[in-house]
């Protein structure tokens, strides 16, 4: 009975949690929050979520988007919850609303989670350090990005798998694919732990529904753009000649040019993810040391500096789960916390502030909201 209570208050306890981290984030803006707006990639996103990628006569980021075009690299599932939420507290009000909910069903979500795949780790501790770190976590979970929600949908992809529940973990991980493009990957990992476990015809066709929102985004931007790949060309960087190369042949190239600093930073992260997926699958989590494996072989190819980002994805799992003999000892576990949050804080308190839209673009897109 006592175990079954704690279960139930645990979801609860990290909803309560997640409220109290995002208004710490917060704290120095409450009264300007236009600067958590004006916040990169936000403004990108209320667009999307105003016209979905339907042209406007007039440019809604002057200074920024160049073409309508540019705007297809923000997939939709994130706007459309913004869009969702602005029916009820306008575009504004919207968004800190959708905020606020994706956070709390975030770590709603990994307290479920946690409780399963580490029942050893005192639930508290687990979604604080799911909450606070890494630092670039914690920042993106307070602003108007998609990171809170793909974490969602991964969490819950993940428990439904380890549930034996195949059809929502790929239901969840369909709805990843237009969340963040590294969805994909947990589709095709899902599809390759069925593959091992003998469930081939549920593999393919299960990978071919959850393929199903992705290609109806591209048969949009088809209609739209007459492209239907008009998602790889949404940025600029995406254009450049010889975005892939070799494995890890980036931290190479970066040492080269005597850029030591992002060298060996970028060598460091894949080194950190690489172990964190040895543990994992040593101590049996195989579907989400598969999920890290293959965020680490697709990144080892890309010539990109901000990986740290783009591995936000599976940080959950590299961070709490892979070293869950940390988090399991709560003197060692609270030290760790009562160091590394406090910096989390600090973090955001001083970045959210920069890499912030210009005054005449922001001004443009309230009009634009507001038409």
């Amino acid at each position: 009975m006592l175990g079954l209570s704690v279960l139930r208050r645990a979801p609860v306890l990290a909803a309560l949690l997640a409220v109290i981290a995002l208004l710490l984030a917060w704290g120095p803006f409450l009264s300007s929050m236009d600067v958590v707006v004006r916040h990169f990639d936000c403004p990108n996103y209320l667009v999307v979520a105003k016209t979905l990628y339907v042209p406007t006569a007039v440019n809604p980021m002057p200074g920024y988007a160049q073409t309508p075009v540019y705007f297809a690299a923000h997939t939709p599932l994130y706007p459309l919850v913004l869009r969702a939420c602005s029916l009820v507290a306008g575009w504004k009000g919207g968004l800190f609303l959708a905020t606020g909910l994706l956070a709390v069903a975030s770590a709603w979500a990994f307290a479920l989670y946690a409780k399963e795949a580490t029942p050893e780790i005192p639930v508290v501790l687990a979604t604080l350090a799911f909450l606070f770190l890494p630092a670039r976590m914690y920042l993106y979970r307070a602003l108007g990005a998609s990171e809170a929600l793909m974490s969602l949908l991964v969490i819950l992809a993940v428990l439904a798998w380890r549930r034996g529940r195949v059809d929502w973990a790929l239901f969840a991980a369909a709805l990843a694919t237009v969340t963040r493009m590294n969805g994909i990957l947990v589709v095709a990992v899902l599809c390759l732990a069925l593959l091992f476990s003998g469930r081939v015809k549920t593999a393919f066709l299960g990978g071919a529904l959850a393929a199903v929102p992705l290609l109806v985004l591209c048969s949009w931007h088809r209609f739209l753009f007459g492209d239907f790949f008009a998602l790889r060309l949404g940025r600029e960087v995406a254009d450049s000649p010889g975005r892939l190369c070799l494995p890890f042949a980036f931290i190479g190239e970066m040492a080269a040019r005597n850029d030591w600093e992002t060298a060996e930073m970028l060598l460091a992260l894949h080194l950190f993810f690489i172990l964190c997926a040895a543990r994992l699958w040593m101590k049996g989590d195989r579907l989400e040391a598969g999920l890290i494996a293959a965020h680490v072989a697709l990144f080892s190819l890309l010539r990109e500096r901000d990986l740290a980002r783009y591995y936000l994805t599976v940080t959950p799992f590299a961070v709490v789960v892979a070293w869950r003999d940390v988090w399991s000892r709560p003197r060692v576990a609270t030290a760790v916390l009562v160091v590394l949050a406090p910096l989390s804080v600090f973090y955001a308190w001083k970045t959210i502030p920069m890499n912030l839209c210009s005054e005449p673009a922001y001004r443009a897109l309230l009009s634009l909201l507001a038409s």
